[in-house]
């Protein structure tokens, strides 16, 4: 989806970065240089996973930008939940440790049974590997989670109410109230 907005011209690209080690301080330096080359003019940021998003959302406050800029990021850790729920962070994609586990036990059966990855139900061929290496994956669905939603990860146990409501106005989300 992305990519067509990309290829389109509807979206256009003004920073890209390796982030070493991913870490949130390096991911703040990129962002800090991606926001002077472009005079503060960023419409929009995919982070890598929540612990970028985290640095992402720090450039931005030193720049008054924060909550202003849509920022996305995965693993759903809970300080990225927690920004979430302060509007600081967009969006982050959650993948349910336990659909995650029960997956990963489930092919280990099947491995151990001697049946071939590409002959488990579900698995899929695609060439997204190192150097794009042809790898056979079981994919499960990701949840985005968002202010709309954060009673999933409440509900499925990963985090608390207080956690991901900590310093939330009263009356801004849902499940916050």
């Amino acid at each position: 989806m992305l990519q067509a907005a990309l290829d389109s011209g509807d979206v256009k690209n003004v920073g890209e970065a390796y982030t070493d080690g991913w870490l949130p301080a390096n991911a703040q330096r990129n962002m800090e240089q991606f926001l002077t080359a472009n005079e503060n003019k960023v419409d929009a940021v995919v982070a890598s996973n929540d612990g970028t998003a985290g640095g992402v959302v720090a450039a931005l406050d030193a720049q008054g930008l924060e909550g202003l800029v849509p920022v996305s990021g995965q693993d759903g850790d809970h300080a990225a939940l927690n920004r979430v729920a302060l509007g600081t962070q967009t969006v982050s994609v959650w993948k349910d440790a336990r659909e995650l586990g029960g997956a990963a036990g489930t092919l280990a059966v099947h491995l151990a049974g001697g049946i071939a990855m590409g002959d488990i139900p579900g698995a899929v061929v695609f060439n997204g590997g190192p150097k794009g290496v042809e790898m056979t994956s079981l994919f499960l669905k990701p949840v985005p989670i968002t202010r709309g939603n954060l009673n999933l990860v409440i509900d499925a146990g990963w985090i608390t109410q207080d956690q991901v409501c900590q310093g939330v106005p009263s009356g801004t989300v849902a499940v916050c109230d």
